[in-house]
This record gives structure tokens, C-alpha cells and sequence, in this order.
């Protein structure tokens, strides 16, 4: 165990707003303090976090005057990765030997699991992709016009972070903001040689708690037996796409595809993408904590099969939905009528979900 005096130098060595800004959350500069969105409740409107970067010797610290959770660069790790103190220090100091598994964010009211057993290298590295895909998006006229021909409107582009990876450009941002390579690499963004996992491909965040903590891509002009989609590799399993979002409400959709969920965004419905047909355990599991779902899986066999099996698994807390004469949502997508169309699929959505 270390003394007071190391930990007192570890904690200078690591000041608040640095580790804070690792973990992808955004600071400005407020007089003496830096505010952002605070990562342990859902902050809207104002941002309440706040981080004291005192000009004496005193230590910096963190403070949210909405949920009231605050303290040192320590408790900072401890909470949103859910670490006893011995672990967090050894975060900090580089020598944590097993980052474990999933981890909650033990402070909420609504625990929020972590996708995978990443430290603040990588989470940067993931967070600075996903800053370099959009912001790389909104100068290319090609992935930009793909996107407004598959329905994909600039509101919901912005809303849900969506990116498009040039091939050419991360590592040199990466190295233009002093993040580790070798941290991309373990994150999957990198392969051997430095090539670019989603080079030539359209990009989509999962954002939970303001963090990215996976993406997934689409290619714009497949080649050979290229893969249509692909996850990020280095993340263990994908997660359920806009989970966050639709986890308090009462009815969400259930979708197959990425570009299911970008329609439903771009409509202001709330939904879940599987990101495929295999329903497995723990998605039926997170599933489970509604009391009334939608289903609107793609008319095809396969589709058909997962919305089967989730009908035999829920009985009727899963409602199937009949779309109107397309395979999936995302074909609605840019029909001048597609929403009404859908909502008239779903027959009662609206009172439901405002029962």
C-alpha cells in the first residue's frame, strides 16, 4: 500500500481534469473551474459537473451540484469504474494487473454496464475516433449524400455521433493529441501496419453516459466478400444499440440493423437494435426488464425466426409489427410518408406508450 505522501504525488501526477477528459467527457473553461456533463446521472440542460483546478498547492477535485457525487482524481476512477481504492490506484499508476470484466457504475440509480475492460488509453482513443469520424463526415459529400438517400438527416447524424472513416487519418490524430498507439491497437481501431479497422466505412457510436463505448461500421462500396458491416473487434460482445435512450421507456422498438435504429432516431421513437438475428442469453436477459416491447424485425426467414423466439420467450410483453410492404424499417426511411406509415403499423403505439 502506498503512503500518503506517494499517494498524494499520484494524485498530482494525474490531475483531475486530465483523467476526466480521458474517459471522453467533454470540459470547457468556467472561471476557475472546468464543467462538463457529469457521467453519473442524465445531465441535461446546464452542465453540472464541475472540476476545481485550485492555483495553490491544494488538491484538484471533482463536484456535481445536480446528484452531489464529488471528490479526488481517485474517487473519480473508483466510481465510474466501479473499483475497490487499492484498484484505482493501481489504475492510475499503470500497474493494474486483470482490469476486471463488467464493471458497473454502482452511483446511479440505473446501473450501467460496461461493454469492455478498457482503461483510460483506450477509452481516450475510442472517444478521439469517434471525434475524428463525425467531424471527417461532415466534409465528405459522398457518405453524407449516402446517408440523406437512406433517410439519414443531419439532426440525427449529429444526435447519434455518426462518423465515416477516411483510412488515412488516425493515426496522425491520435498522434496529434499525444494517445498511444499501442492503445488502438488493443482497442481494435488499429491493424498490424497501421491500417484503420473502418477505413471506407460509415460509423456509429453506442454512447453510454456520454462515453463511446463501441462502434460499428458500414461500408459504403463493398469489395469482393468484404463484410457489409463490422464491429469493433477489440470490444468482446456488441452491446444493444441505443440502450440508453430507450431503457426507461415503456415501449420501445426492437430492431434488427443500424440503419433500423437511425430511422427510428430520426422518427423519435425509441428502440433497441440487435445488430443481427442471433437472440442470445443476454439479450433476452436485458430484454427482460421490460414490461412491453415492439418487434419489427426484417420480413425475411431470418428475421422471422428471432421475432418467433421472442414471442415464445415473452409471450405478450412482445408485440410483432407488420411492415407495410418493405423487408425492414430502414427502407421507410425515405418515403415522404414512412413514419405514418410505420405508426400505423404499430396500430396503438402512442397511447400505450404514453399509458
Amino acid at each position: 500500500m502506498l503512503s500518503k505522501e506517494e499517494i498524494r504525488a499520484l494524485k498530482r501526477a494525474h490531475p483531475v481534469a486530465d483523467v476526466v477528459a480521458g474517459y471522453g467527457i467533454q470540459l470547457r473553461r468556467s472561471g476557475r473551474s472546468l464543467v462538463g456533463r457529469c457521467p453519473f446521472h442524465h445531465d441535461q440542460g446546464r452542465p453540472n459537473f464541475n472540476v476545481c483546478c485550485p492555483t495553490d498547492q491544494a488538491d484538484d477535485f471533482f463536484y456535481c451540484f445536480r446528484c452531489g457525487v464529488g471528490g479526488d482524481v481517485i474517487r473519480f476512477v473508483r466510481l465510474i469504474d466501479g473499483l475497490s481504492f487499492g484498484q484505482a490506484i493501481e489504475r492510475l499508476n499503470g500497474t493494474a494487473t486483470a482490469p476486471p470484466g463488467q464493471r458497473k457504475i454502482t452511483v446511479l440509480r440505473r446501473p450501467i454496464r460496461k461493454a469492455a475492460p478498457w482503461g483510460i488509453a483506450e477509452r481516450a482513443c475510442l472517444s478521439a475516433a469517434v471525434t475524428l469520424y463525425h467531424n471527417s463526415l461532415l466534409d465528405n459529400a459522398p457518405a453524407l449524400a449516402y446517408l440523406r438517400g437512406r433517410g439519414i438527416g443531419s439532426d440525427t447524424i449529429e444526435r447519434c455521433r455518426v462518423g465515416h472513416a477516411r483510412g488515412d487519418e488516425l493515426c496522425r490524430y491520435l498522434a496529434w493529441r499525444r494517445l498511444p498507439l499501442k492503445a488502438a491497437f488493443r482497442v481494435g481501431l488499429l491493424k498490424p501496419g497501421g491500417r484503420e479497422t473502418f477505413a471506407g466505412r460509415v460509423v456509429v457510436p453506442e454512447i453510454r453516459a456520454t462515453q463511446p463505448i463501441w462502434l460499428i461500421g458500414r461500408v459504403l462500396d463493398p469489395v469482393g466478400d468484404q463484410p457489409k458491416y463490422l464491429g469493433l473487434p477489440g470490444a468482446g460482445r456488441k452491446p444493444l444499440l441505443g440502450w440508453e435512450n430507450a431503457v426507461d421507456e415503456p415501449s420501445p422498438v426492437v430492431v434488427e440493423s443500424v440503419f433500423d435504429w437511425l430511422t427510428l432516431v430520426s422518427w423519435g421513437i425509441p428502440g433497441l437494435a440487435l445488430l443481427g438475428t442471433r437472440v442470445r442469453p443476454r439479450v433476452l436477459n436485458s430484454l427482460s426488464r421490460f414490461s412491453h416491447f415492439y418487434l419489427a424485425l426484417n420480413s425475411d426467414q431470418a428475421g422471422r425466426k428471432a421475432t418467433e423466439l421472442l414471442i415464445n420467450t415473452f409471450g405478450q410483453r412482445a408485440t410483432p409489427i407488420e411492415l407495410p410492404g418493405v423487408k425492414d424499417i430502414s427502407e421507410l426511411a425515405p418515403m415522404p410518408n414512412g413514419r405514418s406509415l410505420f405508426l400505423q403499423a404499430m396500430g396503438r403505439w402512442q397511447l400505450h406508450a404514453a399509458a
